[in-house]
């Protein structure tokens, strides 16, 4: 299995460790190069002011005479200690960045196939003694065991996803279950009144009693039937933003206000259907630039307040749900809170379960709650949990944030 992305961080680490290693081994360069189809890239590269090599330098690799050529096609070490002084080596393209001293060995994927090598260079004349070969040696198994992890990661995230669509599908036939019942019935009453209806009014001279008892009927069923379609719409809808959202977890510059702008247009409506009002507190602090991805945000935040709305005020005359924003010390603190009937608190983290529920409270019935904690810990990279009210539910969400300039935005 190719590896094609590595985390920020590690890319940064590995600079750094080329850096020290070129510095311990005396030499201008230290390189791990990156096979990507025909072309090979520079993928870290030590930091000092000698290399002439850039991250993302790249060139097609085949009939290239460059040295990590021979170590792709052999995947054997290459030690060439003066190129001017090799025939076989005294026209590679190297020798134009006066790069005339090689040793490098191939990296290996999981798979066994060529990821790239790892190599280091001398503008001089070097033999790579034993020292620098045992350094590169280690360089190399190091890289292959952080890629085998990161292989490892890759297919426990996968599994993750699907055990997390398998629990999708069941919330979601879990929660069309009960409207799409009801809908059958209600089309079912329908035609059975529809049929009566339509005898009583061959009769003569024609009952109008029961004819307006039918007539009822058949408004009570396609109101029901309306209703619960409407209910079906808005479930597979909410479901559609979510798919679309989970696939939009790009990092973007902007304001706290202005995600909350957008949640507010999308809920109006909705919200006052339901006659739930809807308070939002950004504090100074946090109507800021920064760096965010504001559609698991913003998914996140629709979960909360879906669960909310569909289980939290039953017989609560003035349904009320308040989110307060703060950023302190690079992590946003987030808290939504509803005036509710609230939940039974002897283990809160269970709350944050597949179709949780309580006796008091039908809570995350569904999966909302669930994914509320999948999108904190994985797309925020940060945490959730239950914060305890005197009436109603609590959940704190906490997650690291980056400051962005305002020349950052782009026009």
């Amino acid at each position: 299995m190719n590896t094609n992305t590595l985390s920020d961080q590690l890319v940064i680490q590995w600079n750094e460790l080329l850096t020290r290693v070129a510095e311990l081994l005396d030499v201008p360069v230290a390189l791990i190069m990156k096979l990507n189809g025909p072309h090979l890239s520079v993928f870290n590269k030590s930091l000092n002011d000698e290399n002439p090599y850039e991250v993302g330098d790249s060139e097609c690799w085949e009939s290239s005479g460059l040295y990590c050529e021979t170590v792709i096609k052999t995947e054997r070490e290459l030690f060439v200690p003066n190129a001017l002084a090799d025939p076989i080596w005294d026209h590679n393209p190297d020798i134009k960045l006066n790069m005339i001293a090689y040793l490098g060995l191939p990296i290996k994927n999981v798979d066994d196939s060529v990821f790239g090598t790892v190599c280091v260079l001398d503008s001089k004349e070097n033999t790579f003694g034993t020292k620098a070969r045992a350094m590169l040696s280690s360089l190399k198994h190091l890289f292959e065991l952080q890629l085998r992890m990161l292989s490892q990661q890759k297919e426990h995230d996968h599994k993750e996803a699907f055990k997390e669509q398998a629990l999708m599908t069941m919330g979601l036939a879990h929660e069309l279950n009960t409207p799409l019942g009801v809908s059958v019935t209600s089309a079912s009453m329908l035609s059975e009144s529809a049929e009566q209806l339509s005898g009583l009014l061959q009769q003569h001279p024609v009952p109008f009693a029961e004819v307006q008892k039918q007539a009822a009927c058949i408004q009570q069923a396609a109101d029901l039937l309306s209703r619960n379609l409407h209910h079906i719409d808005d479930k597979i809808d909410r479901l559609k933003q979510s798919i679309v959202q989970g696939h939009d977890g790009v990092t973007r510059v902007c304001r706290i206000t202005d995600v909350f702008k957008s949640l507010d247009s999308v809920w109006e409506s909705s919200l006052a259907m339901h006659n739930v009002v809807l308070n939002i507190d950004v504090e100074q602090s946090a109507d800021v630039l920064l760096y965010l991805k504001p559609a698991s945000l913003i998914e996140a935040l629709n979960h909360l307040i879906t669960n909310a709305v569909e289980h939290a005020f039953c017989g609560v005359e003035r349904p009320t749900i308040t989110i307060v924003v703060k950023v302190k010390q690079a992590e946003l603190k987030l808290r939504f809170s509803d005036n509710g009937v609230g939940v039974e608190l002897a283990h809160p983290e269970d709350i944050f379960a597949p179709f949780y529920s309580t006796k008091k409270q039908v809570a995350g019935s569904g999966l909302g709650l669930a994914h509320v904690k999948r999108i904190a810990m994985n797309d925020l990279g940060g945490t959730v949990y239950v914060n305890c009210n005197q009436s109603g539910l609590g959940i704190m969400l906490r997650f690291p944030v980056t400051y962005a300039q305002p020349e950052s935005i782009e026009d």
